[in-house]
């Protein structure tokens, strides 16, 4: 037999709930009628399992907490009030609402819990209880029918998991560059062309004439050949997603859904281009080129909102330990510090989200540029103005 040390978490909270259903009908005796409550998404009332135990007139319900390795955290008492307060909308009125968690046994935690029980007796209100992970052990070794069931379907079950980041981390720091220009004005200086040779002064003849040539020397027509040049905007940042399957499982069928928060981005492109190189190369060839480039396409921007962006792979399998890399390119609105990144990544058998962070730090160049007015009455103070950096190409 396995001992009660041996006996380990679920590998996630979708398990744990299944595994609080199953006990608990157990515990009541009414394994054909205890039900989770709702669907993912949907307002539960502080309660996740319910059931009407045998001989009781008034349901029982379970608030399931997957703590630790899940969420890397503790029931706080600010969660058990958060959800008794919701509890107490649960119709009909419940007899007793357990809280059932993967932490381990926390001595400060049970002390509230009693207090909150009595608390809520005085006030003709449900019973409150907690049962953490060795609590729910003990249970367990006590109905054999729960047990077999967890230790042949669970206890040993491949964890399906994947990591979602920037490269290694769950954070980037990105710089999308601007022009920092200082503006100087000042009184237009009078120029004694006395103290120059005569060709220096613009009205010399020589002047003229040197100025006359310059202008034939600028081309009067374009070439079909001369390539358009196009605006390059140096505020665009690079992403590089990275997707990794650190689970013991394939996953199959699956795309990521990543979504930026919308008040802090300007612009999002997902890099697909189709090639176009001019109106002279050979049609047929553009043509296939489009075809092999949109078929081999795997990051797609949402047409229906523009700050999400989908990966849908065109290989659908993600074998263990196995990586797929994509980029996008954003760019951060003025002023911005920090965007926050929620992912979503859905698959046959499996489903996990999460969040990365943005962290943005301008680069700037530096441009200083004199202005010279005619008058006093046209000086103005200085300024500071910041533009996105662009050049064309």
């Amino acid at each position: 037999m396995i001992s009660p040390t041996q006996i380990r978490k679920p590998e996630n909270w979708q398990d744990f709930e299944k595994l609080c259903k199953k006990l608990w009908g157990e515990i009541w005796e009414c394994s054909a009628f205890i039900k989770r409550n709702g669907r993912g998404g949907q307002n539960q009332s502080g309660v996740d399992v319910y059931g009407l135990p045998k001989g009781e007139k008034q349901y029982f319900g379970i608030q399931c907490k997957g703590k630790d390795d899940y969420s890397k955290s503790k029931l706080s008492e600010k969660e058990i009030d958060l959800e008794i307060e919701k509890a107490r909308k649960f119709t009909p009125p419940l007899n007793t609402l357990i809280f059932a968690t993967t932490a381990d046994k926390d001595v400060k935690i049970e002390e509230y819990i009693r207090k909150k029980n009595i608390e809520n007796i005085e006030n003709g209100l449900f019973n409150i209880d907690i049962a953490s992970w060795s609590d729910i052990v003990d249970l367990l070794e006590e109905r054999r029918s729960t047990f077999n069931w967890y230790i042949n379907n669970c206890q040993y079950k491949d964890a399906s998991d994947i990591s979602v980041l920037f490269g290694d981390e769950e954070e980037i720091e990105i710089h999308p560059k601007y022009i920092k220009t200082s503006k100087i004005y000042r009184l237009k200086r009078e120029i004694d062309y006395s103290l120059f040779p005569d060709w220096v002064n613009p009205e010399h003849p020589f002047a003229k004439q040197l100025a006359s040539i310059q202008k034939l020397r600028e081309p009067i027509y374009s070439s079909p050949f001369d390539r358009k040049k196009r605006k390059i905007d140096h505020r665009w940042c690079s992403l590089p997603f990275k997707i990794y399957n650190t689970g013991s499982t394939v996953i199959e069928d699956y795309k990521l859904l990543v979504r930026f928060d919308r008040d802090k981005v300007e612009e999002i492109d997902d890099k697909f281009r189709s090639f176009s190189p001019g109106p002279l190369y050979n049609q047929t060839l553009i043509v296939a080129e489009n075809a092999e480039r949109i078929k081999n396409r795997q990051v797609f921007q949402s047409s229906a909102y523009y700050n999400h962006i989908e990966f849908i792979p065109t290989n659908k399998i993600l074998v263990q330990e196995d990586i797929v890399r994509f980029d996008v390119s954003i760019i951060p609105k003025d002023n911005v510090e920090e965007i926050e990144v929620t992912w979503v990544l859905k698959s046959r058998d499996f489903k996990k989200e999460g969040k990365l962070k943005i962290k943005i730090t301008p680069h700037y160049e530096e441009n200083r540029e004199i202005i010279e007015v005619e008058s006093i009455e046209e000086l103005k103070d200085n300024e500071l103005i910041i533009t996105p950096k662009t050049t064309e190409e």
